[in-house]
């Protein structure tokens, strides 16, 4: 194969086409949602917080000089097969970007994590819920700072990890250490993954949010699985020696994961769409969006009080049901409603929330003022 410098076999077997393919595929698809994601917040949302800098910077500074690496060491060999067919004097390179690599590796899954993190934060509310994701936060960076300080000085000397002709020192066991490493990684997003549960269960969030949020989680759930599937991949490297397959999921995961801690924040995206109408402002059809939307939404609220095993699904997920006295208490709190609104927005300005973004309502969900005129009957409805 001529890709590959110094190879003396040109039909050996290669993963490198697979590697480049899926390195390629991913890397744009990342760069299309974290650009997205920029968009939304800096134009829809006119807000864009550390969380979202976070995420851009980890594209820009790790991700992007990663996937260029791994392109550059396929060229030396990574994903040959048989060890036989690997140039001897390319091992040095190869061993050289493996080594320059793993550390961008570990800056990259921990920059999407605390962007996740901090996007949790800013939206919660409860002072023991933001000390325990403030708490996972640190844990989570003092284990990736020490999985990083580790992974430059797995050997004695350090050069010893990528210069064959090094006989002397020692190195810790390269499989041992990465599957160990890699379980505690994939402990850490399961647990940021299963972070805003509370968030929640106990919020009202439409039916559109909780899809846009549980598509998020399906895609968690897939990162996860990558993360998995690269510890089984590094167990049986030490008996194929190749460890491509690892490096596959490797980049699946880190490209993923930068799509899911996007995901939800591009929600206002499509309440922006769904405001301005119909499909017929595209130049598409005359087919009214928003008045299917809510067609579906009347529908779903009719299911939603004649079927009580749905209700109880949808109390399960957070929907209204789960806050029934919120909308009474409205009601009987109409005299006072000036004071909940003026309460609401500033709660909402504290806590940095949007209308045009996923909101967590810590009360009130909605208020109604009605003003009487004293010349006539004439009656005003406004909503704050």
């Amino acid at each position: 194969m001529g890709w590959v410098y110094n190879v003396v076999n040109p039909d050996a077997a290669t993963n490198a086409p697979t590697i480049l393919g899926v390195g390629v595929f991913l890397t744009i698809l990342s760069l299309s949602i974290v650009s997205l994601r920029f968009y939304v917040r800096s134009r829809i949302v006119r807000t864009v917080t550390i969380d979202d800098w976070i995420i851009i910077a980890t594209w820009v500074l790790i991700t992007a000089p990663l996937g260029v690496n791994r392109l550059v060491e396929t060229r030396w060999g990574l994903g040959l097969q048989v060890a036989a067919d690997v140039p001897p004097q390319n091992i040095p390179q190869s061993g050289l970007l493996q080594y320059i690599g793993a550390p961008f590796y570990i800056i990259s899954i921990l920059g999407f994590k605390i962007s996740a993190i901090f996007t949790f934060l800013r939206t919660a509310v409860d002072l023991t819920y933001r000390r325990v994701i403030i708490g996972l936060a640190i844990t989570c960076s003092i284990f990736h700072f020490c999985f990083f300080v580790a992974q430059l000085n797995l050997c004695n000397p350090v050069a010893k990890q990528w210069d064959p002709s090094i006989t002397d020192g020692k190195c810790l066991p390269l499989v041992t250490f990465n599957s160990v490493m890699g379980s505690f990684v994939l402990l850490f997003n399961i647990l940021i993954m299963l972070t805003p549960i509370p968030i929640l269960l106990h919020s009202c969030f439409s039916i559109r949010k909780n899809i846009v949020i549980g598509f998020s989680f399906l895609l968690g759930i897939i990162v996860a699985i990558a993360q998995l599937m690269k510890i089984l991949s590094i167990a049986a490297q030490s008996k194929t020696n190749d460890h491509s397959h690892a490096l596959i999921w490797s980049i699946v995961e880190t490209n993923l994961g930068m799509v899911v801690v996007s995901i939800v924040p591009l929600a206002p995206l499509f309440q922006s769409f769904l405001e301005k109408g119909s499909i017929h402002s595209l130049s598409l059809s005359s087919y009214d969006t928003r008045r299917s939307y809510d067609k579906l939404k009347s529908y779903l609220q009719k299911v939603r009080r004649e079927n009580k095993t749905w209700n109880k699904l949808v109390m399960f997920l957070g929907y209204r049901e789960m806050h029934p006295d919120m909308e009474s208490g409205s009601r009987k709190g109409a005299p006072t409603s000036r004071l909940g609104s003026r309460t609401g927005s500033r709660m909402g300005h504290l806590v940095g929330s949007s209308t045009d973004e996923l909101t967590f309502p810590m009360g009130i969900l909605k208020t109604t003022e009605i003003i009487i005129s004293r010349e006539g009957s004439e009656v005003w409805d406004g909503k704050s």
